[in-house]
């Protein structure tokens, strides 16, 4: 009896049909095929729910959004309906049945939704029935099967004509919205269309965001029934064309009165009426408005002085009265109200977007656009208690008057979670490993550490997508010098996996609310840059670089906060942990939001900057500075093409291009630097050069292909850059060769470079305690005490006998000699724990007066009992080597798994395979020999063989008995024995 059904006659009865007079609303006319949000007291709404006898099946709960309706229509299969009949309805006979969608309730009132379904002659209509819910038989008209049994050819013309009238009221509509914007910005009389409350009504009424989405809609599909109606029109169309006669009236802004006429059309023929009438009126308002204005415009062009400032009196008292009228009423209530009307066919953009729950359209984008967010919240897995919060200060909002001061900062907090992308998510792009290769290697050379690892996440990710599971992303963080492409990485990545890219500068961030946003309490409080990231990317998943990560952590000391503004790296803990992310609670937002999706990549110049607890909960990824083959093929294939392209020279006919030794030149002499950015600024100025030759040449080239060989490129750019410490490796006059020895450095930019140890005897000292050792060269105190190292290494060496008799003469020169260790370019502090090795074989050839050859090199920190340790760096090191051309190298023994890495990750080298000589590939891509030491044994066969004693010789320091004494090696008894190490030397790797 309750429930609407569909029959096949021409008109069907029903008895005891639900009824209820919008009497709290006297203004709405309910319409077949709009939806409606109508809100009641709680009086009213208890007795809609109470009259279906199950209010058990519905949820009152002032925070959780009720889904009773969903439930019943799950359980049941059947749809809840009541004939809402307009309170302002002469006779009450007439009505329109609408389906109850959905029900909320609040502390103070039950908001329903409503969708109107078809028109409904009440035969025992209830006059006076207030707000009670009444039944009554009713006859509905089956208007489908009426009108295909009605519908002729001669139908069409009638059809056409009603589309054409509606494409009337449109451009009737455009031209006043431009005429009254137009008015807007102009300084004449036509101000006099905004001094009329009509067209400032209409402009209100036809700017609305709701009226103006759905008329935009409707147009375009009454243009696609113009098209159809071109080809073929059959009863189908003609019928879609009655279904949006219902539309047109609900959304124009026509009186009340006539959409009640509308709506007792129940005849299809008086409805079509009905509607051109309509129209016929709507657009007769604008003939109406256009002809008073120029009849004031008449009246005021012609009128004198005092008329006018009559005239314009009598406006500013009309207004002073509605000025004081709006000043002094009070808000509406919000127990009652109604929001306008929204077509069926309208899709739903937002999230909630459903079948089983339709989201209506509001007229006010302010109060109603938070309380569909409110509503909408359980669907996007809010926390119970952040939902109660957010109720709580919606409800302490809707209170508020406008001038409030706390009105506005509740409006912006709002408007800011409104824009958090809950529960979105960036579409997943099927993954195609060998496409994402290609992707990765077209966008950057080399990086190979960072691919691989991409690469592996990829799989991952796929698999994962596979099996349906949901992972959490990798946090990455990538070290490495500036410009060698670590941002630029980022951008490619997120291209891979189709997801958004957003980038956080943290360089210079030295207050934590910056990150985690600040607490509403403030003035101009705001949430945090990882909250406004996801703002603007729109998706829960983007990827957020980090960029700088080492600079944050600058404003402080030792750890200890030195203000009073956090500390931004502690802050950083709760962000790139993934154990923790998934409940990330921003200052200003106030409840957890799920990071567990993003993915993070961090980058960083010095990994030392980075707080230990912070860098523990990320995957580490160096990126070495590039080799000059590298540079020379990021310069040929990306940075030279993008030079040209900017600079428009690709536009100019001419082929620019350098000669392979112009490259080498280049990228040897011109850059000093781990990355790329410098050589592309040489590259950038080549390129103008060009540029200005083809200008001064009347837009012309000598050759369309344009080859600049090295001495063009010397005459543009200039004198090469002074390499120091080359010339501090070339001989001098009056000194000894011995006592010089090259040592390698990692240099603040990420570079490698070649460290000079001068070592020169001054004398003798008055005592054999000795030697006594100066160091100059601004030495820090690592290097102070491998200094002090040296000098003991060498010490025991001379004073066990351990060389060749004619190494040294007498032990006793040695420890009473003066000796001075120099590190040129005093200017610039040195410091670190790899010269060990370079300072003892520098001291031990001042001792022994055996020169070093100048085109070897070494690095290497030693121990008292003469063990190489390793160092760090080792791939900028060898590159410096190389730069300052370098021959050999002597490498820690421990560092041998990180040159085969060296080799193996630039695409060379391929494992063990058979066949595959190591050492011939590292010797071709570095052009160094590389001899592996292991203690000091290693070092002064490799700088001077046969200099030591033969392997199973037995001395001691006294030349006396051959009593054992202790072994370099640190063992208790046995003489000192040397084994030979012709595997290191011979360089096998």
């Amino acid at each position: 009896m309750l429930f609407y059904k569909t029959h096949q006659d021409k008109t069907f009865h029903e008895s005891g049909f639900p009824c209820l007079t919008l009497s709290s609303i006297p203004a709405l006319v309910v319409l077949p095929r709009a939806r409606y949000e109508i809100t009641f007291n709680k009086y009213i709404a208890l007795k809609i729910l109470q009259f279906y006898k199950k209010p058990s099946k519905f949820r009152f709960n002032s925070i959780v959004v009720s889904d009773g309706i969903d439930a019943e229509e799950a359980s049941s299969d059947q749809d809840k309906y009541i004939c809402l009949v307009p309170a302002r309805s002469p006779d009450c006979g007439n009505g329109c049945i609408a389906k109850i969608m959905d029900v909320v309730e609040s502390s103070f009132s039950t908001t329903f939704w409503f969708k109107g379904i078809r028109r409904a002659s009440i035969k025992t209509p209830l006059y006076n029935s207030g707000n009670k819910i009444w039944v009554s038989d009713i006859e509905v008209l089956d208007e489908y099967g009426s009108f295909k049994a009605l519908f002729s050819d001669s139908m069409k013309n009638n059809d056409i004509a009603i589309i054409k009238q509606v494409e009337s009221v449109n451009k009737c509509i455009t031209k006043f919205n431009d005429k009254y914007r137009d008015t807007l910005k102009s300084n004449s009389t036509e101000h006099l269309l905004l001094l009329t409350p009509l067209s400032n009504t209409l402009f209100f009424q036809l700017n609305k965001e709701q009226f103006k989405e759905q008329w935009v809609k409707l147009i375009a599909d009454f243009e696609k029934l113009k098209q159809s109606s071109k080809s073929t029109w059959d009863a189908e169309h003609s019928y879609k064309l009655i279904i949006f006669l219902d539309y047109v009236a609900t959304l124009l802004p026509t009186t009340t009165i006539k959409k009640i006429q509308f709506l007792s059309c129940i005849t299809l023929s008086s409805r079509i009426a009905k509607f051109k009438e309509i129209l016929s009126s709507f657009e007769g308002v604008f003939d109406q408005l256009y002809s008073s204005i120029d009849y004031v415009r008449s009246f005021y062009d012609n009128a004198s002085t005092l008329e006018k400032a009559s005239l314009v009196g009598s406006q500013l008292r009309s207004l002073k009265f509605f000025i004081e009228d709006v000043k002094h009423s009070t808000r509406a209530s919000i127990e009652e109200g109604v929001s306008g009307p929204t077509n069926e066919h309208e899709k739903d953009s937002d999230l909630d977007n459903e079948n089983s729950s339709p989201a209506p359209r509001y007229a006010n984008d302010g109060i109603d656009q938070i309380k569909r967010f409110i509503r909408r919240l359980p669907k996007l897995k809010v926390q119970e208690e952040s939902i109660k919060m957010l109720t709580k200060d919606f409800k302490r909002l809707q209170q508020m008057t406008p001038n409030s001061p706390e009105y506005q900062l509740l409006r912006n907090y709002f408007d800011i979670l409104i824009d958090i992308p809950f529960n979105k998510f960036s579409k997943y792009k099927e993954i195609e490993i060998p496409v994402c290769k290609k992707m990765l290697d077209g966008d950057h050379f080399a990086l190979y550490n960072v691919k691989k690892r991409l690469i592996e996440y990829l799989c991952v990710l796929k698999l994962g997508h596979q099996l349906k599971t949901r992972d959490r992303a990798p946090i990455l963080l990538l070290v490495g010098p500036p410009g060698v492409g670590k941002t630029s990485i980022a951008k490619s990545v997120a291209a891979v996996l189709n997801r958004k890219y957003e980038r956080l500068s943290l360089g210079g961030v030295y207050n934590e609310s910056e990150l985690r946003g600040h607490r509403r309490t403030y003035v101009g409080s705001m949430c945090g840059t990882v909250i406004n990231a996801l703002r603007k990317s729109g998706t829960m998943n983007p990827l957020i670089l980090l960029d700088e990560l080492d600079k944050i952590a600058s404003s402080f000391a030792d750890g200890n906060v030195q203000n009073g503004n956090g500390d931004p790296s502690a802050a950083l803990l709760e962000i790139l942990d993934p154990e923790q992310n998934f409940s990330f609670v921003d200052h200003y937002v106030g409840f957890p939001v799920d990071l567990s999706q993003v993915l993070f990549m961090c980058t960083a110049n010095d990994i030392n900057g980075i707080p230990k607890p912070l860098l523990d909960r990320m995957e580490v990824i160096r990126i070495a500075g590039y080799t000059l083959e590298e540079k020379i093929e990021i310069g040929k294939n990306f940075l030279l093409p993008k030079q040209i392209r900017l600079n428009g020279l690709d536009k100019c006919g001419g082929d620019f291009t350098l000669s392979s030794k112009a490259w080498q030149v280049l990228v040897s002499e011109y850059t000093m630097e781990a990355g790329v950015r410098n050589l592309e600024r040489r590259l950038a100025a080549l390129v103008r050069s060009k540029v200005v030759e083809y200008i001064e040449h009347d837009n012309t080239f000598h050759d369309s292909s344009i080859i600049m060989d090295e001495k063009q490129l010397r005459k543009v750019l200039g004198p090469s850059l002074q390499k120091i410490q080359k010339n501090l490796l070339s001989p001098t006059k009056f000194s000894h060769s011995y006592g010089v020895v090259n040592g390698l450095s990692y240099n603040s930019n990420g570079t490698g470079g070649v460290l000079v140890f001068e070592v020169i005897k001054l004398g003798n000292c008055r005592d054999q305690n000795g030697p006594h050792v100066k160091a100059t060269g601004n030495l820090g105190a690592v290097l102070q005490e491998s200094v002090d190292i040296g000098v003991s290494v060498v010490k025991s060496i001379i004073s066990r006998r351990l060389l060749n008799s004619g190494g040294i003469s007498d032990v006793r020169e040695f420890l009473r000699s003066e000796y001075h260790i120099h590190v040129p370019m005093g200017a610039i502090s040195k410091d670190g724990s790899s010269a060990g090795v370079a300072i003892t074989l520098g001291l031990l050839s001042a001792a022994i007066h055996a020169p070093i050859d100048p085109h070897s090199c070494m690095t290497g920190e030693i121990t008292l009992r003469g063990k190489v340790l390793p160092i760090g760096g080792l791939k900028e090191k060898l590159l410096g080597a190389r730069l300052f051309e370098m021959r050999k190298v002597l490498v820690p023994l421990a560092n041998r798994c990180e040159v085969l890495d060296l080799v193996e990750r630039s695409g060379e080298m391929h494992g063990d395979k058979p066949g595959c000589d190591k050492i011939a590939v590292v010797q071709n891509k570095l052009h160094l020999s590389i001899i592996y030491v292991d203690d000091v044994y290693d070092v002064i066969e490799a700088v001077w063989p046969g200099l030591l004693q033969p392997a199973g010789s037995t001395v001691n320091a006294n030349h006396t008995s051959p009593s054992p004494s202790p072994s370099f090696n640190g063992s208790s008894s046995g003489p000192p024995t040397v084994a030979p190490r012709n595997e290191l030397q011979k360089g096998k790797l």
